[in-house]
């Protein structure tokens, strides 16, 4: 998972309780690779389609739908 990528983040919450959890299907873009210590594994920056921004997220809860070139 690289800078550019678009990526989706799909909640493990059963589909028809997404509307009361608030939980639904992300999509985004890798803005940012972290890399991992001894304390944190690697991780990505994602900006989501919201305009939100997820500093530290573990690449393994994120789909490439598209990757850059």
């Amino acid at each position: 998972m690289k800078v550019g990528d678009l990526v989706i983040f799909e909640s493990d919450v059963p589909e028809s309780q997404r509307f009361w959890t608030g939980e639904y299907v992300r999509t985004g873009i890798v803005v940012a690779e972290l890399p991992g210590d001894h304390i944190e594994a690697p991780a990505v920056s994602v900006l989501w389609a919201s305009g939100d921004l997820t500093e530290r997220c573990p690449p393994r809860m994120l789909e490439v739908i598209s990757e850059s070139r």
